[in-house]
């Protein structure tokens, strides 16, 4: 059994059917996408109908979604750390999106468990707090990831949020961050992914994959549309400095 793992697609559909070609060519059985199908990119609708169309496909909401969901804060400042700029993008995306698109979304779940081949698997985008907040720890440790996802009988951990990957085994668990797959930072042309390989004697193997995609052309068209917050976004999350 060969799962595709990916997180925070964010609109960038180039990019994701680059991984896509990835997982077929590596005869992937299922796709399990740990949230952020939307935001910050320039392709909200065709990110959602592509992502829509994949066979087997298993998905969790981000934070992304939720403002979709549970809608936008109402002030500033806010819990979320948004100013106005940011607000009015996720408006600007929002209106694109078409009724089925938003009808996908909106059934995604929080998080999911599941037992595949064999394996207790868990999906979430990241660790909430009691008052349904992301606890976010850069660069975490396994301690951190152990303190972070508590979860004796999972064997397998899927999320994502934190955009650097991060795939770490320890005590035989294994946590899986496939890293963005939708915003190349500093790497430019790059969507992260991640390949878990579950045997038929029960090993698991985990690797993370790199995808190459024309990554100019997502940036030709975030600079013809010009939607809100756009210079920021080209410089934090696609490297443009």
């Amino acid at each position: 059994m060969k799962i595709g793992v990916i997180s925070d697609i964010h609109n960038n559909v180039v990019a994701l059917e680059a991984v896509l070609d990835k997982f077929a060519a590596e005869n992937c059985d299922k796709i399990i996408c740990a949230g952020d199908i939307i935001g910050i990119g320039p392709y909200p609708e065709e990110t959602v109908q592509r992502i829509m169309e994949v066979p087997n496909l298993i998905a969790v909401r981000g934070n992304h979604e939720k403002y979709l969901t549970e809608g936008l804060p109402s002030q500033i400042p806010n819990s979320e750390f948004m100013e106005q700029e940011e607000m009015e993008h996720h408006k600007w995306e929002h209106i694109r999106l078409s009724k089925s698109s938003k009808n996908f979304l909106e059934k995604l779940p929080c998080s999911i468990d599941l037992n595949i081949a064999g394996k207790n698997i868990s999906v979430m985008h990241y660790f909430t707090n009691d008052k349904n907040q992301y606890i976010y720890t850069p660069n975490p440790t396994k301690k951190d990831l152990t303190n972070l996802f508590p979860s004796e009988n999972q064997d397998i951990i899927i999320y994502g949020h934190d955009h650097t990957p991060n795939i770490v085994n320890t005590n035989g668990k294994w946590f899986i961050n496939s890293g963005a797959l939708g915003c190349p930072g500093n790497e430019k042309n790059i969507a992260r992914a991640a390949i878990l390989e579950i045997r038929d004697n029960g090993d698991t193997y985990v690797k993370g994959i790199k995808a190459e995609y024309d990554v100019l052309k997502v940036i030709e068209d975030i600079e013809r549309l010009k939607y809100p917050d756009y210079e920021k976004i080209e410089c934090f999350f696609y490297g443009i400095h």
